[in-house]
């Protein structure tokens, strides 16, 4: 019986050295579809096996890679030279050590190579998985007809090459979509309405920026502006888990799509149920004409998942976390000139009061950071730098830009830290989790229907000028080093809490 089980942990070896390479293959094939996931299959022993390779680059530019199966494993000492690929892969299991080797190419999009060991050789082959639009998912648009307010829901979905189709669902009428098309970020398509003996037509177009839409349905009727949200936002995404047992912990992958169908590990989950915070789905595997069945149930609380892992072979607990998407290095920013004067003069926060800023907003590495009027970019580089999360920093000023700019490169969060030269009160700031400010009372009042677009429990933080109309959570005061007087932090959370200036 041991000696079954070694060859079978062998043949998953070889697996999973297969998968691991193809994923580094893309240093010599120029730019094009490199990171993201591939689909690999490796015939071992007259057996097809699937896997899923998932690469991306380290804050170095370095790339990495998974091969995620039944376990996931990490890639190492990948070389590429022209179209030529290498690989090698070393795996313990107990005292024993498993080592392969993969040779190959990767061409037209298309990896195919061999994988050696002292069990012999399997051939591979692969190809890049389509991501899925993400105008694909549920919708729950609101617009206005008249006084009215009303509600319709937006169902797109993704056939296997990624064409699109949609269906108009509202308890007015009947809708007929048409011609859904998904580009650069722009939704467009056409609609048919029924209501009764009346028809008429109408196009849609709008603008999809993370899990939101903002567009406009025109008709001879006139123009109807539309808003509209995905449901399951909170789970889309890239999940990294940690399946514990008796036996011990090994990792797993969970991919959500935006139409929360999934895979988990390489397997297809059709359907995701997600409500409030309760996440379930269940796939079923075919082994050796044998059919397996795996459910999971489990709770979702902000970028945390836990839950439980059930098979015929007993239950495992589940702790995943959601992957931070982190944004490419800085980019080279044209710096244009201003389309007005900035509001304020510059003035650098201290370094102390930026520091207890961030700990008044407790900023996590989870978080996303809006630096309002950023100055040199202080305060996002600094929250990248202790919290490892990710931030914006915003200015109109084109010198501070450029000194923001700097500040990224010099202390290297660039992986992290995006820098962008925008007018402020023109800003879409309701991604953020918290947001930091240096401005005037009057322009703190004037960022206000912004601030109320913020997610619920968002953290606003403020130096020394507070914000009329609207009762702050904490004010602290602090003393800062000889060169600065005392100085004052602020803090909100959303929803803000406003204040009866009436005076009545």
């Amino acid at each position: 019986m041991k000696q079954l089980v070694f060859h079978k942990t062998a043949g998953f070896l070889l697996l999973m050295v297969v998968v691991t390479l193809s994923a580094h293959v893309w240093a010599g094939t120029g730019r094009r579809g490199i990171p993201g996931d591939w689909q690999v299959t490796m015939d071992f022993n007259g057996r097809k096996i699937e896997s899923i390779l998932s690469f991306s680059t380290d804050k170095q530019g370095k790339l990495t890679g998974q091969w995620i199966s039944s376990w996931v494993g990490e890639l190492t000492d990948i070389k590429y030279e022209g179209s030529e690929l290498s690989f090698v892969q070393v795996n313990r299991f107990g005292d024993n050590e498993f080592r392969s080797t993969f040779t190959g190419t990767i061409e037209r999009g298309k990896l195919s190579g061999t994988v050696s060991s002292d069990r012999g050789q399997s051939k591979v082959e692969g190809k890049r998985l389509r991501r899925m639009p993400m105008a694909a998912g549920t919708w729950q648009l609101k617009y206005k007809i008249g006084d009215r307010e009303v509600g319709s829901t937006l169902v797109i979905k993704a056939d296997n090459n990624n064409k699109l189709s949609a269906d108009w669902q509202s308890q007015w009428g009947e809708h007929q979509i048409n011609d859904v098309t998904f580009k650069a970020g722009k939704l467009t398509f056409k609609r048919t309405s029924k209501f009764q003996d009346r028809q008429f037509e109408s196009s849609f177009e709008a603008a999809v920026k993370g899990h939101k839409l903002s567009g406009t349905m025109k008709s001879d009727r006139g123009d109807i502006a539309v808003e509209g949200r995905r449901d399951g936002a909170a789970l889309i995404g890239k999940w990294d888990l940690e399946l514990t047992s008796d036996r011990g912990t090994r990792k797993q992958i969970l991919q959500v799509n935006p139409d929360l169908s999934g895979l988990y590990g390489s397997s297809a989950i059709k359907k995701i149920d997600f409500e409030g915070k309760q996440v379930s789905f269940k796939i079923v595997r075919m082994f050796r004409d044998q059919e397996s069945e795996i459910t999971f149930n489990g709770t979702l609380d902000g970028r945390k998942l836990t839950g439980e892992r059930v098979t015929s072979r007993g239950s495992q607990t589940v702790t995943g976390r959601k992957r931070s998407r982190t944004p490419a290095k800085q980019k080279t920013t044209r710096i244009k000139k201003a389309t007005r004067k900035p509001d304020v003069i510059y003035v650098p926060t201290p370094p102390e009061v930026v520091e207890k800023m961030l700990e008044l907003a407790e900023v996590k590495k989870e978080d996303l950071v809006y630096d309002l009027g950023c100055g040199d970019g202080r305060i996002v580089v600094t929250a990248a730098k202790k919290y490892g999360c990710r931030g914006v920093g915003y200015d109109i000023n084109p010198k501070r830009i450029r000194e923001s700019l700097e500040n990224v490169k010099k202390n290297n969060v660039g992986n992290l830290v995006r820098i962008e030269q925008e007018d402020i009160f023109t800003l879409d700031i309701s991604e953020a989790n918290v947001i930091t400010l240096y401005l005037l009372p009057s322009l703190n009042v004037k960022l206000i229907p912004q601030l109320e677009k913020l997610k619920p429990g968002s953290r606003i933080v403020s130096h020394d000028f507070d914000m009329k109309g609207v009762t702050p959570d904490k004010v602290v005061k602090i003393n800062s080093d000889k060169q600065y007087s005392n100085h004052t932090i602020y803090l909100w959370t959303t929803p803000l809490k406003k204040e009866d200036v009436s005076g009545e």
